[in-house]
């Protein structure tokens, strides 16, 4: 929706979701499911969310580009309690 108001303008525009949930994890879809009730979503609907990041460092960072895709987002915020837990997808992002 954003992409079709700003039209031309939209390369110009900047974009920042808030992760509220970010968490490294072996089994995001458990997770997920475990948390997804909390907020009156489904699991897959978390997991489809730009606002939870959950996976493998490698999930993560391919979850991030799939965002960047879709919705140009190029700014991500994070609660400062998960900033260690993520800093490998920082890591693996910033040199992109």
């Amino acid at each position: 929706m954003v992409r079709e108001a700003a039209g031309e303008r939209f390369g110009s525009i900047e974009l920042q979701t808030r992760i509220h949930l970010a968490v490294i994890t072996d089994d995001a879809h458990s997770l997920a499911a475990a948390a997804a009730p909390a907020f009156g979503i489904t699991g897959e609907q978390a997991l489809a969310s730009p606002h939870a990041l959950m996976g493998t460092v490698d999930e993560c960072v391919d979850t991030v580009q799939r965002w960047r895709e879709r919705w140009g987002i190029s700014y991500i915020s994070l609660m400062g309690s998960a900033a260690e837990e993520m800093a490998p997808v920082v890591e693996r992002l910033a040199g992109l």
